[in-house]
């Protein structure tokens, strides 16, 4: 277990080492993509689940008390994406709305009560412009897919794990004894909030766009010694 945080820590540190190198409208307070439909894996929910029960242990009760409201609850992990464009089958629809409301760790004031141990998701979502305004992020081609890979990466990392909501994933964790299934690697998807995660076969990464991602993921292997 220890080892795959480790390999979480290291991601999540390379990937902030790109993001200065853009220019991003994104700022503190700017909230426009915090929602209640953030989804990540029991490996990034274990880093957050720590951190909250270390830091911040009230911030349970939030995700507890907002537990009743719909939320997006995902069909398929970002390797299993990969896996049905390779086999060129349909990709299914998952509803996700951002009007169901905003993420249960943000504050009154639009700020992460978690920030220092979001998840991917969080980490990745930057913007050129203001998302407000045109009602999307706006990312270049490069960061796309270092996003993608990244996330292809932590769900490899987690392969014997799950994927789900934030809100789900939460409270899955909050239980001892599926803590200790998570890190023996015996969790199985408890029902369908769940989605098991899966190695990655290949690496969704564009000819163009080969070097760079080469050269990132020789960083990440070096950092893991």
């Amino acid at each position: 277990m220890d080892a795959r945080l480790k390999t979480l820590d290291i991601i999540y540190s390379v990937h902030e080492t790109q993001v200065p190198e853009k220019k991003l409208a994104c700022a503190k307070g700017c909230a426009t993509c915090c929602t209640r439909n953030v989804t990540l894996t029991t490996l990034e929910g274990r880093r957050l689940f720590d951190w909250i029960a270390t830091e911040a242990p009230h911030l349970m009760d939030l995700v507890r008390q907002e537990s009743q409201k719909p939320r997006q609850i995902p069909t398929y992990t970002i390797n299993g994406l990969t896996d049905l464009c390779m086999a060129g089958d349909e990709v299914p629809e998952e509803p996700s709305d951002p009007g169901w409301g905003a993420c249960p760790l943000l504050s009154g004031e639009g700020l992460c009560q978690a920030y220092e141990a979001r998840p991917f998701a969080c980490r990745s979502m930057v913007s050129q412009s203001r998302c407000e305004t045109g009602g999307f992020a706006e990312m270049d081609e490069i960061t796309l897919t270092v996003n993608n890979v990244l996330m292809q990466y932590i769900e490899h990392t987690d392969d014997k794990g799950l994927t789900g909501n934030l809100t789900d994933i939460l409270l899955l964790l909050e239980n001892e004894d599926n803590r200790t299934a998570h890190e023996v690697e015996t969790l199985t998807p408890p029902s369908d909030a769940f989605v098991a995660n899966r190695p990655a076969q290949v690496l969704m990464v564009p000819p163009p766009h080969r070097d760079v991602v080469g050269k990132m993921m020789q960083e990440i292997q070096a950092k893991k010694g």
